[in-house]
């Protein structure tokens, strides 16, 4: 009912009960076939849906440069290129995600050891073998 009518009720310990505003927005992301997850009365109920493709080179290239420029980080061009060739090698199609993604996980690292977040091949290599960690199959 809070969904739909966008109130909902709280009542106190003493029994006052009072009707109070219900903002919510519910957003659904995946990266399945929506029509494999659900059916079509379900989706019409979704009203607002956004395909986001994989990006192309230059722009997963841009999203590097702006990340590591908001968070004060720097690099080479052969190192955002490399994380580009990781991305791709262990993801399979770049997405504007991963960029921020991988870096969160080499600050994320850093933190915990106590050292400066260098953005090298060998850190980015490191977190990225983390985030695009695959279940064993035996």
């Amino acid at each position: 009912m809070p969904l739909d009518r966008r109130v909902d009720f709280l009542a106190l310990s003493y029994g006052l009960k009072f009707q109070v505003p219900f903002e919510l927005a519910v957003v659904f992301a995946t990266n399945l076939d929506p029509n494999e997850l659900a059916d079509e009365a379900f989706l019409r109920r979704i009203p607002n849906k956004i395909f986001v493709d994989a990006v192309d080179d230059d722009v997963f290239d841009r999203i590097v440069a702006q990340l590591l420029k908001t968070r004060k980080l720097t690099c080479s061009a052969e190192t955002s290129a490399y994380l580009r060739n990781l991305c791709r090698e262990l993801g399979g199609e770049l997405r504007a995600c991963q960029p921020a993604d991988v870096v969160d996980i080499l600050i994320s690292i850093s933190e915990f050891e106590g050292s400066y977040p260098a953005v090298t091949p060998e850190n980015l290599s490191r977190a990225a073998r983390l985030y695009f960690t695959r279940p064993r199959v035996e």
